[in-house]
C-alpha cells in the first residue's frame, strides 16, 4: 500500500508541474521577440532621423554655396 501512495504522490507531484520549464522558455522567447521588435523599431526611427538630419545639412550646404557663388560674381 505504501508503494502505491509513493507512486500516486509521484504521479501528483509531476501533473502539478505542468510542464513549468517549457513555459519559462516560451516566456523567455516571447520576452526576446519583443525586445528585438523594440530594438528593430528604435533602430529604424534613429536611421530615418539620422537620413533627415544628413538631407537637412545637404540642403543648407547647397543653400551656402549658392549664397557664396553669387556674392562672389
Amino acid at each position: 500500500m505504501k508503494k502505491l501512495l509513493v507512486v500516486f504522490a509521484v504521479a501528483v507531484s509531476l501533473a502539478a508541474c505542468n510542464n513549468a520549464a517549457d513555459t519559462t522558455a516560451d516566456a523567455k522567447d516571447s520576452i526576446d521577440s519583443v525586445a528585438n521588435e523594440k530594438i528593430e523599431a528604435v533602430d529604424s526611427t534613429a536611421d530615418q532621423k539620422m537620413n533627415q538630419i544628413d538631407s537637412t545639412a545637404e540642403q543648407a550646404k547647397d543653400s551656402l554655396n549658392k549664397i557664396d557663388s553669387a556674392v562672389k560674381n
